[in-house]
């Protein structure tokens, strides 16, 4: 392994980098040698090809320069050993004749660069040496650098993947505190009736059993019986509808099946869903939906889109206002579903439609907003529903989303 330190590689043991000269001049090994020595490098010298191989697979030198034709093994036979199974070390390859033909040879087969004897001065290989050690350098602070991204890239997904477990989650924890408060008026009025019906049954035994019950106390008795079992059946089936659609909601936003639904009849147990965050509001919500409109789609995927973007007006559309509206219109558009999604509400700067599908934009931040609500629904539009959604607005005129997806979804196996 090679440490990069100022603008010099150098490898764990080394307080310099190492070159390798491979030529079988001794004059001109010797006069590099010395040349390079003096400007701070380690020097190791081949009289041949063979040694040259040798003490590179030894050695593990920072720099390799080496002569183009040699006795045996030329320099073309130690550039491709080398390169059998090293890419990064440089290596200068020089020769006599300085032919079109040998720097073209040489490059293709991974030569750093390439030098014509005799060199016009020792200056140039100076440079040359310096110049390639600072390509590897920098070749090498890029690969650690793109690793450093690589890495925060794969940590920044994950960490966004859990905000929105998280908001997922959030989404249904609220889902299923709103059901407990909804569900809780109809359960008590059908407790109260049941206790009334209950101490009207006990007054009209003690009267019977007393002997006192009259004819006109028998007709009330029957007419208490009659009402009160009507209380209790339409509250208890109030209950059992709204369980049943919310239970419905809660499973489709935990779950990333598909199956075949009512569109109309699913909106309606979504903004069922919603009525325990508007109910204290004089927020109004319109569906406008065929009522035989079928698809095969991802319903837990479109109750949490729809969730966000109605909760997404009444947070930021309808701030400040004590009233508002939200118009859904739902229609077949050929072999697709077009929602459209307009509020009233005080609307969007240009500067804010542009980014309101970004990961972490918000405009209430440090005042709740994760700046994942919108994000979330452009990903789900997309990706789950292969679908496309597109957000218009104007300050003071509302804003509108349209979503178009398939009518049929193709699930990936």
């Amino acid at each position: 392994m090679c440490l990069l330190v100022g603008m010099k590689v150098m490898s764990d043991e080394r307080l310099q980098p190492m070159l390798l000269i491979i030529d079988d001049e001794p004059m001109i090994r010797e006069s590099f040698r010395l040349y390079l020595e003096d400007r701070g490098y380690d020097i190791i010298t081949a009289c041949d090809g063979d040694e040259g191989i040798e003490k590179y697979r030894t050695c593990h030198p920072d720099l390799v320069m080496v002569d183009l034709r040699m006795p045996r093994v030329g320099g073309m036979e130690v550039l491709q050993a080398i390169r059998a199974n090293d890419r990064e070390t440089p290596v200068i390859v020089i020769s006599g004749t300085g032919a079109a033909s040998d720097v073209v040879n040489a490059l293709q087969a991974g030569a750093t660069t390439f030098l014509t004897k005799p060199l016009p001065s020792l200056q140039m290989l100076k440079e040359k040496v310096y110049d390639s050690l600072e390509r590897t350098r920098l070749i090498e602070e890029n690969r650690q650098h793109q690793k450093g991204l690589e890495t925060t890239i794969a940590e920044l997904k994950t960490m966004q993947k859990q905000l929105v477990e998280s908001e997922k989650m959030a989404a249904l924890g609220s889902l299923v505190a709103g059901v407990a408060h909804e569900i809780n008026t109809p359960l008590g009025i059908g407790v109260t009736a049941a206790s009334h019906l209950g101490e009207k049954i006990n007054d009209f035994k003690d009267k019977y059993a007393a002997g006192d019950a009259s004819h006109d106390d028998l007709k009330k008795f029957l007419s208490t019986i009659d009402e009160s079992t009507r209380m209790i059946e339409a509250n208890l089936s109030r209950a059992a509808q709204l369980i049943r659609s919310f239970k419905q909601v809660a499973v489709d936003q935990s779950s990333e099946s598909p199956r075949k639904f009512n569109l109309g009849e699913y909106m309606e147990d979504i903004l069922l869903s919603l009525k325990p965050r508007l109910k204290k509001t004089n927020y109004k919500i319109s569906l406008s939906c065929p009522p035989d409109l079928v698809i095969y789609s991802f319903p837990g995927a479109l109750s949490r889109i729809m969730t966000n973007m109605i909760m997404n007006a009444i947070i930021h559309g309808f701030e400040n206002r004590p009233d508002g509206t939200i118009a859904i219109q739902i229609s077949a558009a050929g072999s697709n579903i077009s929602i459209e999604c307009h509020d009233n509400g005080v609307g969007m700067a240009a500067t804010v439609v542009e980014n309101v599908f970004e990961p972490f934009f918000t405009t209430k931040r440090g005042r709740g907003g994760s700046g994942l609500g919108m994000h979330m629904v452009f990903n789900l539009v997309t990706q789950t529903l292969s679908g496309s959604i597109e957000c218009k607005s104007d300050p003071g005129h509302g804003t509108r989303f349209s979503i178009l997806f398939p009518r049929q979804q193709e699930v990936q196996q």
